[in-house]
């Protein structure tokens, strides 16, 4: 496998939303675990500040540095989490809006239809009226003709 094909899959892998969220959560396991056992190390070491006398804020720094490691800091996570539900939200009533304006313009546009439907059936049977009316008048002035 070439690099450039390696970089494709990655970037396809990196790009699946199942995988990036699943790697996340792994990633921030890991290093939550590893800072515990960190700290139960360092609070169960009989010498814990007799070979380092700093060793608490070493820790500290180290816990922080393991903290801001990861691709994403937890806070800004959070934060794009929260836009990320918010803008779902947003999206869903946008969705709903333009659904009841389509149906309310589908029902509006049916009833003028409807209407219109109407109009033209009752103009063609009084058309049809009209013609079969001359119809019966030329017949009679023709039957009145003959005789």
């Amino acid at each position: 496998m070439n690099n450039e094909e390696l970089m494709n899959n990655l970037m396809t892998l990196f790009s699946n939303p199942l995988f990036k969220k699943n790697f996340f959560d792994f990633f921030l396991n890991v290093q939550r675990e590893g800072i515990e056992a960190a700290k139960k190390f360092w609070n169960l070491s009989p010498q814990k500040t007799a070979a380092f006398p700093n060793t608490l804020e070493i820790y500290e720094k180290m816990l922080d540095f393991y903290i801001t490691l990861g691709f994403v800091p937890r806070a800004s996570h959070e934060k794009v989490l929260k836009e990320n539900e918010a803008l779902r939200q947003e999206n869903k009533f946008l969705k709903d809006t333009v659904l009841a304006v389509q149906s309310s313009i589908f029902k509006e546009g049916g009833e003028s239809f409807q209407k219109t439907w109407h109009e033209i059936i009752d103009k063609q049977l009084d058309t049809n009226r009209e013609i079969a009316k001359d119809f019966y008048e030329l017949f009679k002035k023709l039957n009145e003709s003959k005789k």
